[in-house]
């Protein structure tokens, strides 16, 4: 798999009203001019770390504005 294919996490959030939900920003497409942000939720499977590659996102939405996705992020329980 090439490094434009691949998942990164950019950041992780544990969720304040469900546990065992950890809420993430993922970088899909990293380094190419259509790189999206993809938020969404980890499999919960280990304990990730900002910078884990990961396969799949849960329950993702995607957008291309960095600014967005952190404010997601901040905002979500």
């Amino acid at each position: 798999m090439i490094m434009g294919e691949k998942i990164f996490l950019l950041a992780l959030k544990k969720s304040s009203k469900h546990e065992g939900t950890t809420y993430c920003i993922g970088v899909y497409k990293l380094g190419t001019p259509s790189m999206e942000f993809v938020l969404g939720e980890t499999d919960n499977d280990r304990d990730y770390r900002a910078g884990d590659e990961v396969s799949y996102i849960y329950n993702a939405d995607y957008t291309d504005n960095l600014q967005s996705a952190l404010n997601w992020l901040n905002n979500i329980k």
